[in-house]
């Protein structure tokens, strides 16, 4: 298991937002999950997936724990993958293993953020990623508003690029060993359910946990069962490692 920064008492966990989101992505956990983690928030912006992973790797602890939603779950991919040693544990949410699903419309919302249209390429994402029956949607979709404009277009940009350009991983899951928690949002419509199945079937110690009333952003949408369920996940790597 990995080994804490500081409390040895703790575990080392790198967090790894989504596109153009931060640490309030994972404040809930941050704060539910204080007694057991000792975290390290990572927001990175690299022109490619791979340059992105080296970063990661660079700024990470020795061994740890590594997390990721969305652009960050391709990221923590992309990291154990090129560094199996390193990652003690995987926890993932809301990402595509695979090419693009929808390259054209990633490609659309590049175009009109280089032609200054970032807010409203922030407003159709706040629209799509939220499901807007949740408990927490309005508030979760300002959340997701307030994240993207303090992270910005350039984030935006070399994080989109490296997304479109990011290499298939779906032949590399059975490759990965460690300990993997999927959570998913059922009402996920940027990454569907089946991703996340997907995964769970073809990576060995892979288990796919589905929230009900859930979009694409389960730490914000659903935060006490997310807590509850990474609780569990992290006293069973606890019990495998003792």
């Amino acid at each position: 298991m990995p080994e804490a920064r500081g409390d040895r008492s703790r575990l080392s966990v790198v967090f790894l937002p989504a596109m153009l989101c931060d640490d309030e992505l994972y404040r809930p956990q941050l704060e539910g999950l204080r007694d057991l983690i000792d975290p390290l928030v990572l927001t990175v912006a690299a022109a490619t997936m791979a340059e992105a992973a080296m970063t990661v790797l660079r700024d990470a602890p020795p061994r740890f724990l590594i997390v990721g939603t969305s652009y960050g779950g391709n990221l923590a991919l992309e990291v154990v993958i090129r560094a199996p040693s390193r990652v003690g544990g995987l926890w993932l949410m809301g990402c595509n293993p695979g090419p693009a699903s929808d390259p054209n419309a990633a490609r659309k919302r590049h175009e009109l953020v280089q032609r200054g249209e970032f807010d409203a390429v922030v407003d159709e994402l706040a629209a799509t990623i939220v499901y807007e029956h949740g408990p927490h949607a309005t508030d979760v979709a300002n959340s997701f508003g307030r994240m993207a404009r303090r992270t910005g277009q350039t984030v935006f940009l070399r994080q989109n690029a490296s997304l479109l350009g990011r290499a298939d991983r779906r032949t590399n899951l059975a490759q990965i060993t460690c300990p993997t928690l999927i959570i998913w949002g059922r009402k996920d419509r940027l990454a569907g359910v089946e991703h996340g199945a997907e995964m769970a079937a073809k990576i060995p110690r892979g288990q796919l946990i589905v929230l009900d009333d859930c979009g694409h952003l389960p730490t914000l949408e659903q935060p006490d069962a997310t807590v509850a369920v990474v609780r569990e996940w992290l006293g069973l790597l606890g019990a495998i490692a003792n």
